[in-house]
């Protein structure tokens, strides 16, 4: 199937499914491999993690119709539009992109303690938070869950070079958000068929992505 010219929306919308599924075999095999378990019943959470977000990521793009120049401002349009806004609310997004998008990206892994006042101005406006995290391999509604701790507790996992305290636990379900993700798709390509100007930002995208 030849990627330009398209000649018709609909030219657009049979393009976009094909390139979708291609790329969801490709996550669904990526996210069960880190997520099968190996010799010491451990699991690769941080790829998985990260492929979650990049994949989602590149949804949001596709949406906005620019693949190179988007953010955490065109993730929350597109998550707004197609998945559950209820679950994935502004401040989870929030957290997810800031501590860890972010910090998996360039460090590995978030920090054993994310300080919201020393982070972002969109935190400065909020309650201040220390929010440490757990990544799970096992399904869990919502997929990120952010619980407010009675009292600060001291970080004891992490080796830390004095006590370090945290009054909030995130916790992020793997599956449930590779799930969730997923069922955006369907949402995203019937939006496509009734909406000419989402044809015109995804043909853009592949205008980049597949240089000609």
């Amino acid at each position: 199937m030849p990627v330009l010219p398209f000649k018709t929306d609909t030219d657009v919308v049979h393009f976009a499914k094909a390139f979708l599924d291609e790329h969801l075999e490709r996550f669904r095999k990526d996210i069960d491999i880190c997520l099968t378990p190996d010799a010491k019943n451990s699991h690769a959470y941080f790829p998985a993690l990260i492929t979650c977000i990049a994949f989602v990521d590149l949804l949001s793009g596709l949406y906005a119709g620019k693949l190179d120049d988007h953010g955490l401002k065109e993730l929350k349009r597109y998550v707004s539009k197609f998945m559950d806004t209820a679950t994935y609310d502004s401040d989870r997004l929030d957290i997810l992109y800031e501590c860890f998008r972010h910090k998996v990206a360039h460090l590995a892994q978030p920090y054993a303690v994310f300080d919201t006042h020393h982070s972002k101005k969109r935190f400065r406006t909020q309650p201040k938070r220390r929010i440490t995290w757990t990544v799970l391999e096992t399904e869990r509604r919502p997929a990120i869950e952010i619980v407010r701790k009675k009292c600060a507790k001291q970080i004891e996992r992490a080796v830390t070079p004095w006590p370090v305290l945290y009054d909030h636990r995130v916790s992020i379900s793997v599956p449930t958000l590779a799930s969730d993700i997923i069922g955006s798709i369907p949402r995203y390509l019937g939006y496509l068929r009734t909406d000419q100007n989402a044809c015109d930002r995804f043909k853009k995208c592949m205008d980049v992505y597949f240089p000609h």
